[in-house]
């Protein structure tokens, strides 16, 4: 995302290029929905998009499936479940009637593994937010994707991987912490509409907008002279 922004540029946290979220059921209707808003975590290698309905089949959605966020690190030992694409593309095709339709090729994989290692603040420099390590396989494609625990909460997300060539070594991954989040500095109403003023997301897991666990461990600061947040998470 970072290099699209880079690349096509954003005016006050709207980019200037669309972003959709598809819903691919087996068509041939789409629920698709445009990702008009984001918020790029100072904190982490994480960000938060908004998103309203693109067509008329999203609009009428009435329940969109949704996870719980599990804001804690896990245990060094416990296991957990990585999903992603591996290898993805998609385009959009005109058929002789001149309907577009959304053509997407990915397998869905998953992997399993257990925390080896908790980096509280950071790893190093270039992971250099509060992350984790896990001896699962994470292939480049899948970077992005959810990683769950057993009780199937979404406990962070792949973003780094160091595959082993060697059959008897264990693979050494990485996935962001999801605390760091509760810093952004969100300034949208809960209906959706921008506004001047802005606050920290973890008020929207105050107030169960969104399903979170473990947010009373979160602490988020102001910072007077910038309008940010400093956040930290309080181990119990």
């Amino acid at each position: 995302m970072v290099d699209h922004l880079e690349r096509f540029g954003y005016v006050n946290g709207v980019p200037n290029f669309n972003v959709w979220v598809v819903h691919v059921r087996l068509g041939p209707e789409y629920s698709i929905w445009d990702a008009d808003r984001l918020w790029i975590s100072p904190h982490s290698d994480l960000a938060v998009f908004h998103t309203k309905p693109y067509n008329d089949v999203a609009g009428s959605e009435n329940h969109v499936p949704t996870m719980m966020l599990d804001l804690r690190p896990p245990n060094i030992g416990s296991r957990i479940v990585g999903f992603g694409y591996h290898s993805p593309s998609g385009r959009i095709r005109i058929d002789e009637l001149g309907t577009r339709h959304i053509e997407i090729d990915a397998d869905g994989t998953a992997t399993v593994g257990e925390v080896r290692d908790i980096h509280v603040s950071q790893r190093d420099q270039r992971l250099n937010f509060p992350c984790y390590q896990i001896n699962a396989r994470f292939d480049g494609s899948m970077s992005g994707g959810p990683v769950m625990n057993d009780s199937s909460h979404v406990c962070g997300i792949i973003c780094s991987s160091l595959p082993s060539n060697d059959p008897n070594t264990e693979h050494t991954s990485y996935a962001a912490t999801l605390w760091p989040l509760m810093g952004l500095a969100i300034d949208i109403s809960t209906s959706g509409e921008p506004q001047d003023r802005s606050y920290p997301f973890l008020d929207l897991a105050r107030d169960k907008v969104i399903a979170t666990i473990g947010w009373e461990q979160v602490v988020v600061r102001e910072i007077s002279t910038t309008g940010l947040y400093e956040v930290s998470f309080r181990a119990i």
